[in-house]
């Protein structure tokens, strides 16, 4: 499975916006099937950028995830790239310099761009 930095966000701006923990089940279209919301909760764990509750079956597929709370790395992260203003240029730059990057490099150009727009 791919990372998908579309998905993370929409992840993080859900969960930020709300007072109770988030099924990845409410992540889930037909553009998002529940293996790979299941997959993102994970490395999203792993990154630390959420505090999630993976359930497993006897086969080690995730079963149930739910993200409990962003962590501080992401709630910077989502600070960084909240605006679509800023997201879609993060995006844009990233694309058109180098493809695929690191998680660190897209944060680090958001960051820059969310400082441009404010002055800084």
């Amino acid at each position: 499975m791919r990372r998908d930095l579309d998905l993370v966000r929409t992840i993080l701006k859900t969960c930020a916006d709300s007072t109770q923990p988030a099924s990845a089940s409410a992540f889930v279209d037909d553009a998002h099937p529940f293996p790979l919301v299941a997959y993102h909760a994970k490395i999203m764990q792993d990154a630390g950028l959420i505090e999630a509750r993976l359930i497993r079956a006897s086969d080690g597929n995730i079963v149930q995830a739910d993200i409990l709370s962003l962590t501080w790395e992401g709630n910077d992260f989502l600070d960084a790239v909240r605006s679509d203003t800023i997201w879609s240029k993060t995006k844009q730059k990233i694309a058109t310099t180098v493809g695929s990057v690191a998680f660190e490099l897209v944060k680090t150009v958001a960051i820059g761009f969310a400082s441009q727009a404010l002055g800084l």
